[in-house]
């Protein structure tokens, strides 16, 4: 026989022992069926009992912590006591242990909480303190309060009275910037004219249509403008003098005839004492 036809033989004969094999197993009848089993006899104590023990339930904690966080932070994330030893000069303190207190309670401290109460140095402190910062009594605060109070409604109501006078002049106030805004107008406008009037005599004077970038007509035209400057303020001082003289006879007209007498006969007296030869 060649070895390819033993291998098969021999394949063959181990596929069908193992059938067998499996049909014996499941035909073969459970002989826990007929035994019976006594609840008494069994284990009061459950498995896991032991999950209830506290170093269970921190190794289980441990283990769960996968946030990478430091100790404190995670007390603090957890709401409990940052740091179980004390670290710093300042974990001892009265006011990092009232802090401490205050914030995770009485089972984050060694200490009776009657230390948190100020001591007679304290108290005495806190009063010099509360004196100088806080002069005035309640009652005194409580007035300056009240007159702060006052005022600042007398003053809104002032500002809305005035806000209501200022809108009812309004429209006298929008004609009034109308006018000034149109006397602008007219002024801009009668100096642009006054302007090309000056450029138009400079180049009469020449004869000829000359440059305005000329140096010389730039002389000439500043030399013009100055004469205009200097007609106007003559004008301004002729305009004043004659309304110093209306005033003046205004108020002599208004005075007493006697008055206007006496003052004469004063005037005439003056002249004949100055000049007693006459």
């Amino acid at each position: 026989m060649h070895l390819k036809q033993i291998c098969n033989v021999v394949i063959q004969r181990n596929i069908g022992l193992q059938s067998v094999y499996a049909r014996w197993l499941f035909t073969k009848k459970s002989e826990s069926k007929d035994e019976s089993f006594d609840i008494t006899s069994a284990d009061e104590k459950p498995i896991y009992a032991e999950s209830d023990s506290e170093e269970f339930q921190a190794e289980i904690a441990r283990k769960r912590n996968k946030s990478r966080l430091s100790s404190s932070d995670r007390n603090k994330l957890m709401g409990l006591r940052p740091y179980d030893k004390t670290y710093e000069w300042y974990h001892n303190t009265v006011r990092y242990k009232r802090r401490i207190l205050g914030r995770y309670g009485l089972k984050a401290i060694d200490e009776p909480a009657g230390f948190v109460w100020p001591t007679l140095e304290d108290v005495k402190d806190m009063q010099e303190y509360e004196n100088v910062a806080f002069p005035l009594s309640l009652q005194e605060r409580w007035k300056k309060l009240e007159e702060a109070r006052e005022r600042k409604a007398k003053y809104r109501i002032e500002r809305e009275e005035q806000i209501l006078a200022n809108l009812s002049k309004m429209d006298q106030w929008i004609v009034e910037m109308k006018a000034r805004i149109e006397k602008k107008k007219t002024e801009m406008e009668a100096a642009r004219i006054r302007k090309e009037h000056l450029v138009e005599e400079v180049r009469r004077h020449f004869g000829f249509n000359i440059s305005p970038h000329d140096s010389r007509f730039k002389e000439l035209l500043e030399e013009k403008e100055k004469q205009e400057k200097k007609k106007k303020k003559e004008a301004k001082k002729k305009a004043k003098l004659a309304r110093m003289t209306l005033m003046v006879h205004t108020q002599i007209k208004e005075l007493s005839p006697e008055e206007t007498a006496d003052k004469e006969s004063n005037e005439d007296s003056k002249k004949k004492e100055e000049h007693p030869t006459e």
